[in-house]
């Protein structure tokens, strides 16, 4: 009798799919999420405030899928070129600068939003 081979958990195939369901409840559960929060506020301007939160939020799931496709690609094993990209130090530390860099990118833009929104719900209670 021969033993069973290992074999992976979770292979890429099925985080593919994973991720494309999770890029769509993402989007509809945010901008759910926003119009319900809006349904709190007593703002005059409430339901555009949530949905505009909603779809900023929302935005990051198809950015989160897009930066994993640019990842596989970066990472991908191109015979014909000579190119393993999951091998290479310089890969590596692209990697970490575009990540960091967008990271940093969309950090700045939540905090720059957050005291937007923090002004427009002020402006409110005078």
């Amino acid at each position: 009798m021969q033993p069973e081979l290992m074999r992976e958990l979770v292979t890429i195939e099925i985080f593919e799919v994973w991720l494309r369901w999770l890029t769509v409840v993402g989007v509809i559960g945010s901008i759910v999420g926003g119009l319900l929060w809006a349904k709190r506020q007593s703002h005059p301007r409430r339901w555009q405030l949530g949905f505009l939160t909603g779809a900023l939020i929302a935005m990051l799931f198809p950015l989160l899928y897009a930066l994993w496709r640019f990842y596989l690609w970066r990472i991908r094993i191109d015979l014909e070129r000579d190119f393993v990209g999951l091998h290479r130090v310089d890969v590596l530390v692209g990697n970490l600068v575009i990540f960091a860099l967008v990271g940093a990118i969309v950090g700045v833009i939540a905090r720059f939003y957050a005291n937007w929104l923090k002004r427009q719900l002020a402006k409110e209670e005078r």
